[in-house]
């Protein structure tokens, strides 16, 4: 179901728990994302971060790992870019309550060619159940093209997603491709060190660093 679907005040949290209830292997795809990001923090010398993350949704995930990192760092900042300003605005809202510095959250389409204009570069980049919205191969292709742009030398990116095709999954265009498609789409743009740091259900968490 679509977040359009849901009504009342707590739609984007009934939204969200709706997620977790069709694919229930997201509990245990969140908490790699979240672990897996923090050890790639574990750098005695590192003193500050800077997170960029696509398709924030709810805010959960940003939520989790903002309050992780702040109590390690001295220095931790965060942008999240969604397509719907009602998303946009409730992460927003909610990282405020939390009085995390140095959040902004922005409202752009991926599918945009521009999006990244303007844009400072990134310590990690991450996304959870996004990118196969975009529309296919040749998106996917291009957002990780600019994640590599946009992410330090050494940087960490994170991509969490489907990974198995739906049984409605239009053959001609796919928008969910296997574990190895990303591994080779992902070297070929010039990432390296690609791990599948887990793989459950439909849903998969990879990682691959930028040289």
């Amino acid at each position: 179901m679509a977040l359009s679907d849901f009504k009342g005040l707590n739609y984007i949290a009934d939204w969200s728990a709706d997620l977790d209830r069709r694919w229930p292997e997201r509990i245990d795809i969140f908490s790699t994302i979240v672990q897996t990001i923090f050890a790639q923090c574990q750098n005695p010398d590192r003193e500050n971060i800077h997170l960029l993350e696509l398709g924030p949704g709810a805010g959960y995930v940003a939520k989790a790992i903002l309050s992780l990192l702040t109590s390690h760092l001295d220095s931790v900042s965060y942008l999240g870019i969604d397509i719907n300003p009602e998303l946009t605005a409730h992460t927003q809202k909610q990282l405020s309550r939390w009085e995390y510095p140095n959040i902004s959250l922005k409202t752009t389409d991926l599918n945009n060619n521009f999006w990244p204009r303007d844009l400072d570069s990134f310590d990690i980049a991450y996304t959870f159940q996004t990118l196969h919205d975009l529309g296919g191969y040749e998106a996917l292709e291009s957002v990780y093209g600019k994640l590599f742009a946009l992410i330090r030398p050494g940087g960490l990116l994170l991509n969490a997603d489907f990974v198995t095709p739906f049984a409605n999954e239009n053959l001609q265009k796919p928008r969910r491709f296997p574990v190895e498609r990303h591994q080779q789409l992902l070297e070929s743009i010039g990432f390296i060190e690609f791990e599948c740091q887990t793989s459950i259900g439909k849903l998969a968490c990879m990682t691959a660093l930028r040289p």
